[in-house]
């Protein structure tokens, strides 16, 4: 018999999987800001997007922080991470416009 999973704990996995597409993000843009073809530098874009929704996601399911509280947090966390990565790539790519 298998138990079904439950709508609370796929809104509360929703935060921790754009948290982790958020760094992810930021590894892609990475990888192309080293490699040749330099392709994919603007995903970079997308980092402080996903983690921004994953933030709101959590703000507005944190009832559930108390029924699993190590995934709300995880994905909070994440969220909050992949923000802060991807708002210093921006800080160091203006820094580095305003010196030329």
């Amino acid at each position: 018999m298998q138990e079904k999973i439950s709508a609370n704990k796929i809104l509360s996995s929703i935060p921790l999987m754009f948290g982790i597409l958020s760094l992810f993000s930021f590894v892609i843009y990475f990888y192309s800001a080293n490699h040749a073809p330099y392709t994919y530098i603007d995903v970079i874009f997308l980092g402080p997007f996903f983690s921004f929704v994953g933030i709101v996601i959590s703000i507005i399911t944190r009832k559930s922080r108390k029924i699993y509280p190590a995934l709300w947090t995880s994905g909070i966390i994440s969220c909050m991470l992949g923000f802060i990565v991807c708002m210093l790539v921006f800080i160091v790519l203006i820094m580095l416009m305003a010196a030329k």
